[in-house]
């Protein structure tokens, strides 16, 4: 009569374990699909602008700025390096006061034609931590992100662009 248990302990321990395993994995698979998704696209990667210093918007800190020219208009554009699904933009500039400034996002898979994806008037100052976050519509397969930026009363300029992926 033991003996008759055994084997049906061992097939419970087996199944057991099995499942384990495989919660295991699953949890290990949703950690690092969240780390996928907060992992900054744009951080270092090549840009070039209507005017000024676009790498500046890419490098990490936001002290060193990228401003088309002091109060007007002007576009950076951000080569992703190859083709991404991207739903956000994290917008910020320096601690300067509080600047007010539009900003428009289009994307392309081929540096020539390129969509809209949304645009809107922003506001910059400490309540906010001098940071927007711009969410797209849906998430949209591209290579090249441009942000375009029109002054709504005082300076453009951004200090750190950040594209993110669902």
């Amino acid at each position: 009569m033991m003996m008759k248990g055994i084997p049906s302990l061992k097939k419970r321990l087996t199944t057991v374990a099995a499942a384990a395993l495989l919660l295991a994995a699953t949890q290990l698979s949703l950690a690092s699909n969240q780390a996928f998704a907060s992992y900054n696209y744009a951080l270092g990667q090549y840009t070039w602008a209507s005017n000024g210093t676009s790498s500046n918007a890419v490098d990490n800190s936001v002290s060193t700025i990228w401003q088309p020219s002091f109060g007007g208009s002007g576009w950076m554009i951000v080569d992703l390096g190859s083709v991404k699904t991207i739903n956000q933009l994290v917008v910020k500039v320096p601690s300067v006061g509080h600047l007010v400034e539009s900003i428009a996002v289009s994307t392309s898979t081929d540096n020539v034609t390129y969509t809209a994806q949304t645009s809107a008037t922003y506001g910059f100052y400490s309540a906010n931590g001098y940071t927007n976050t711009i969410n797209l519509p849906s998430a949209v397969t591209t290579r090249y992100v441009q942000v375009s930026v029109a002054p709504a009363g005082t300076a453009t300029m951004i200090g750190e662009l950040e594209i993110y992926g669902p």
